[in-house]
């Protein structure tokens, strides 16, 4: 339906319709409507304020939005500046690991390929970016992978050759293909287009070009985008790729080196895309990840409420209980999951820090708001169990 400019008397007016509570004596209520975007606000935040349609009242338009009675503009905006907070919270951990991931690639590229400063000649041009984006440094091979999700609740990734489907997995495995070479030329064609770009408005990036011809790789990375950094670990070779997760100590655990990597891979680029999220304040709270990590890189399923029953019945035919099935399938593709990933890259004290400083903002919104507003926000974070336990080193 077409959406028309409304007054804020007409807001207020369609938010009391749908069952919102704007007394007309309280100018605090009526302010949180003035104070804010109407679209950012109101449908940014209605979902856990929302009665279900089951529940309308009579006289509610069964096609239209209503609130859970007592629901206020105030509920709505206290979600919102909680929302502000938790981005505020992810952003500086990610950005604390984007530097770190930087640092660390390029470290590894360089200790490779020159290995350890020993080969001369490579040291003398390696620095040159055209050197180091040339072809011969990466892996541009096609990578087939296939995510399994067995009737066990269990989920692995198998590389090469379609497993099929046997009897103790729910479906045929998805297959996605990494095309390293696509993602290499479009790298390429990125970081000579912010080079151009960098030059033009930045006097450092530009005066170092003219006195020396060239950026080198450490420069080159401090001006990509998480997003970028994602790309060309992707396509590293497989032993600088092993070198980066020596240094970042995700090597546990006993999977295949290349699943260690594709697995880092898959936790770097979910990072990445919340760092958008975070820069652009998108709404944050119910973002939902849809990259899977597999059960057995650095103790994910162990992170789960359901781990145990998973693990007992792992590899057979029997069916995990569906409602257990779906709640670690919500939990895998919440922010819960992003959780994980930043635990990976902090040490004790940083994790513990970092948990509680999300629990003190749960706990605030908790104090604010109604009992079934705050437990649906939970559920949308994928926080509805005791999460603050499950996350541990």
């Amino acid at each position: 339906m077409e959406k028309h400019y409304n007054t804020l008397r007409g807001r207020l007016d369609k938010l009391r319709a749908r069952g919102m509570a704007i007394p007309k004596d309280k100018e605090k209520e009526r302010g949180v409507i003035k104070r804010y975007n109407y679209y950012n606000l109101v449908n940014g935040y209605k979902d856990p304020f929302l009665l279900d349609r089951n529940n309308y009242p009579a006289h509610a338009d069964p096609n239209e939005d209503y609130y859970i009675p007592g629901t206020t503009p105030s509920h709505l905006e206290a979600l919102y500046i909680f929302d502000e907070k938790l981005r505020r919270i992810f952003l500086e951990r990610i950005l604390i690991i984007e530097e770190c991931l930087k640092d660390v690639i390029v470290q590894s590229f360089y200790e490779h390929h020159t290995d350890m400063g020993k080969k001369q000649k490579l040291v003398n041009i390696l620095h040159r970016e055209s050197e180091y984006l040339r072809r011969s440094y990466y892996d541009l091979t096609d990578v087939k992978t296939y995510v399994v999700n067995e009737k066990s609740g269990h989920k692995y990734t198998v590389i090469g050759t379609d497993p099929g489907r046997n009897d103790t997995m729910r479906r045929h495995p998805k297959q996605y293909i990494i095309n390293k070479d696509e993602i290499y030329h479009s790298l390429i064609a990125i970081v000579y287009k912010q080079i151009g770009q960098q030059r033009k408005k930045n006097k450092s990036i530009s005066s170092y070009l003219d006195k020396h011809t060239y950026l080198p790789m450490w420069i080159l990375t401090n001006i990509m985008t998480f997003g970028n950094v994602s790309k060309l670990f992707e396509i590293l070779t497989l032993d600088v790729q092993l070198l980066v997760l020596d240094k970042l100590k995700l090597n546990g655990g006993g999977l295949s080196n290349q699943l260690k990597v594709l697995n880092a891979s898959r936790v770097i680029h979910i990072l990445g895309l919340y760092r958008n999220s975070c820069a652009h304040n998108e709404r944050f709270y119910c973002n939902n990840v849809h990259i899977p990590i597999d059960d057995e890189f650095m103790g994910y399923l162990s992170k789960f409420p359901q781990s145990t029953q998973i693990n007992t019945l792992k590899g057979g035919t029997r069916y995990l209980v569906n409602r257990q099935f779906e709640k670690i399938e919500r939990h895998r593709h919440s922010i819960y999951s992003l959780m994980f990933c930043i635990s990976l890259f902090l040490n004790q004290t940083e994790l513990t820090k970092f948990k509680n400083d999300i629990k003190r903002e749960l706990r605030s919104l908790n104090s604010t708001l109604p009992t079934t507003p705050y437990q649906k926000v939970e559920r949308l974070m994928g926080l509805d169990f005791d999460w603050y336990t499950h996350l541990i080193k």
